[in-house]
Order: C-alpha cells, then structure tokens, then sequence
C-alpha cells in the first residue's frame, strides 16, 4: 500500500495516543482510522496486560458481545493458527488466517467454531502491538464471504502501525488512574463456574464489579474475567492478570481451582481492587521509560536517595543523575518531587483542563 496512506493513518494515531482519551474513545476513533485505509466489515481491538500476556477488554465494531467467551477460549484453551501470544514472538505483527492456514481457514479451529459461526466473517487479519518489548493491545479485523479476502500489503500496513497503536493503549491503560480510590465498606467480590464455566454463585459486590469491567453478573461474561477462566480451564500456569474499569478503577482478577481428586470442580474468581504497588510498574510503562529507568522510578518514589539508588543499582551517582534527566523529560517535568505527582495525577489534571477549556 502506498507509504503515504501508511504515514497519515500512523500520524492520526499519535495524535488520537496524545488526546488523553478513555480506552473505548480510543478503540473506536482507531478502528475508524483503520477503516479508512482497510475497508472491514467488522474489527475488534483491546488491550492486553503486559504482565501476562492476556486480554483485559475491548471495543468493537459491528461484533456481537456474545461471542466474548467462546472467542477467549479458543484463545486461550485451544491450539491454533495465529494466536495472539504466538505473533507476540515473530518479527511480523500482523498475520492473515488465510495464508496461514494454506488456503484452507477451515484447519483453525477458531475459524470453525467462532469466526464463522459466532462471528458471521468469512476473512480474518490479526495483529498485536508491542511497545519496548511489551505486549499492550491485540486486534482483529474481519470480512463477510462477499468482500474480497485480505492480502499481504494490508497485512504488512497493519504491522507497520503497530507502534503507534500500541502507544495509544498504552496511554488509554494510564489516563484515568488518578481516579483510584480504595473502596471501603464492601465484602468481598467472588464468582464460582463450574468445570464448563458457567456461572453458579456470585457475592453482591461482584456484581457491581463485574459491571464495571463491562460485563453483566448472569448475562455476557466480563471480558477479564472469561480471560482468567479460559486460562485456567486451559491448564494455563498465569490465571491473573490487571484491568480497568469504566469508573477508572484497577483491578486485579485471580481465578482458582477447587479440585475433586485431580480434576477441576468449579473454578473461583476474585476481584480486588488492584493496590498501587500493583499499579505503580503498568504506570510507569506507560511513559515509555526504560527498564533501568523504571527500576529508578520505583526506588525515586520510596525516597531514596541518588547515592542509595546508585548502591542498590550498582551505578555510580554520576550516572544515576543522567538517567533523572532522561526520566524528566519523558515524564515531563523538572524535578524527583515532581514526578510522582506528574505519575499519579498529571495525565489526569490535562485532561480535566482539556475538559474545562472546551467547555469554556
């Protein structure tokens, strides 16, 4: 495709990564900007958490919301072509299932029993988006059997934007983190399934929870909460993982078994309200710093000092003090004292001044 379209469509999206937009703002103003280069019939797009690997939410274009747990399943539990943590380990991000499959999508069987069935898409291009060797979002993008099967130069368009689509989630993952507060008052958030998972038993507080992870409690399945279960179901040894909620809120979601001899009788998920040392390291990402760099946040923000940070990191001071210079400027601002407030609430304060001088 010509290189010009591909420079416009990564503009705009380093321009919508700058725009302190919510994730579904930003999944959807994405997947429009993809439709103008890419004609789809129908895209799905959202984050993953780079601690696991796994999918925390999504937004959606022309998809039905019941397909959420048949689709994590198969991408959890079944061996496929084109798994989302498999193109996390190729040099290409983006892959076509048609390709892949030989010309024959009918030997995926995601293609059998969700893409097709679930899904009503004849055509699928996937992709992921990695950031300083971070896995941050994932995608799907969809057409009908009447519309033409994708190609290799749409392929390669899609991972030539995966940079920038992986700084936009990551930015949206961040934005409204200021907004955490610690809940008080409420018992504990826990969901029983059973060894198919089906829902069986819920406390009070999960309901509201699952809610705002955008799920209903008896009705579609929360998309972080499928993802734990799929995992588990699956043998996965990683049944944690992060994710936001609407209200701005992080949590973090476990899923366990309860056993029956050596099998899986049901299966409990909690949901807890995720505590800032959980927090802090996806914070921290998201201002595009450094490993050593982020190792020096962390030590910054209990209050050490230069020398104890260059003895604990077996830098001497002088090179300790070169990496604050490079942690101010990518943080933006100009001092130690600064930058936990900057991490805590300055992408939350531009926004709310962007807010007020619109509305003003």
């Amino acid at each position: 495709m010509p290189r010009p379209q591909l420079n416009r469509a990564r503009e705009r999206l380093v321009s919508l990564a700058g725009a302190g937009l919510g994730h579904l703002d930003y999944y959807a103003a994405a997947m429009e900007v993809v439709r103008t280069a890419i004609p789809y019939d129908a895209m799905c797009i959202g984050s993953v958490d780079p601690a696991t690997n796994m999918i925390t939410d999504s937004g959606k274009v022309d998809l039905v919301d019941e397909g959420d747990s048949t689709f994590l399943y198969h991408e959890y539990a079944v061996d496929d072509f084109n798994q989302y943590v498999d193109l996390a380990a190729r040099d290409e991000s983006a892959s076509i299932l048609l390709l892949s499959t030989g010309g024959d999508p009918a030997r995926s069987a995601r293609y059998r029993n969700v893409v097709k069935p679930v899904l009503g898409a004849e055509h699928e291009l996937r992709g992921i988006a990695r950031a300083a060797g971070l896995l941050w979002g994932a995608y799907s993008i969809y057409r009908d059997r009447d519309s033409t099967a994708f190609n290799q130069a749409e392929a390669e368009f899609m991972a030539g934007l995966e940079q920038a689509i992986a700084m936009g989630i990551r930015s949206a993952m961040v934005a409204r983190v200021a907004q955490q507060s610690l809940e008080s008052g409420e018992g504990p958030a826990v969901l029983v399934y059973d060894h198919r998972g089906r829902l069986l038993h819920a406390t009070a507080t999960a309901a509201r929870r699952v809610a705002d992870l955008g799920g209903e409690l008896w009705g579609r399945t929360a998309v972080p909460v499928s993802s734990v279960v799929s995992a588990l179901r699956a043998g996965r040894a990683v049944s944690r993982l992060r994710s936001r909620g609407a209200d701005g809120c992080w949590y973090t979601i476990h899923a366990a078994p309860f056993t029956a001899g050596d099998a899986v009788a049901q299966i409990a998920v909690t949901i807890e309200q995720s505590r800032p040392p959980e927090v802090l390291p996806l914070i921290i990402s998201g201002y595009g710093l450094s490993e050593r760099e982020a190792e020096i946040v962390l030590l910054m923000l209990r209050g050490e000092s230069t020398h104890a940070i260059a003895a604990a990191l077996f830098l001497s001071p002088y090179t300790v003090q070169d990496h604050f210079k490079s942690i101010f400027e990518k943080v933006g601002v100009s001092s130690r004292r600064e930058v936990a407030t900057r991490i805590f609430f300055g992408q939350y304060a531009d926004q709310q001044g962007a807010r007020a001088s619109a509305a003003s």
